[in-house]
């Protein structure tokens, strides 16, 4: 019995094992790429909190984004934040996140709709006499 436990520990570590990026030749790659520091960066604040920020990376990723004050009905302000997320995902597929938070509370557009996993039935606890 100890040796199967032991099997199958040896075997779950050599899984968890981090990959070797000089046997895969795209992993180093990506792995340099993100490395980098950012291509642009973009940065500007001023004294109430309002910003606006936009950077770009080596391996494709674009973020901007911007806050700005904006009145509400009872005098007050509120930041309301935009902004754009685009990466090249590792698939290969270029995806793009629009986000707004303010007053509706936040919202987001995307061209990759996440779908939220099917829900799990757990059966009812039989109580026993």
């Amino acid at each position: 019995m100890r040796v199967y436990i032991v099997l199958f520990a040896l075997a779950a570590v050599s899984q968890c094992a981090p990959l070797d990026p000089k046997a895969d030749i795209e992993l180093a790659e990506l792995i340099a790429r993100r490395r980098l520091p950012a291509l642009e960066h973009e940065e500007v604040h001023d004294d109430f909190g309002q910003f606006a920020l936009r950077f770009v990376t080596a391996e494709g990723t674009v973020v901007s984004e911007r806050g700005r004050l904006v009145p509400t009905v009872d005098g007050e302000y509120v930041l309301i934040t935009e902004g754009e997320i685009t990466f090249v995902g590792d698939d290969g597929e270029i995806y793009t996140n629009k986000f707004t938070a303010g007053t509706d509370g936040y919202q987001v557009e995307s061209n990759h709709p996440l779908i939220a996993p099917e829900p799990v039935v757990i059966p009812a606890i039989v109580e026993r006499a």
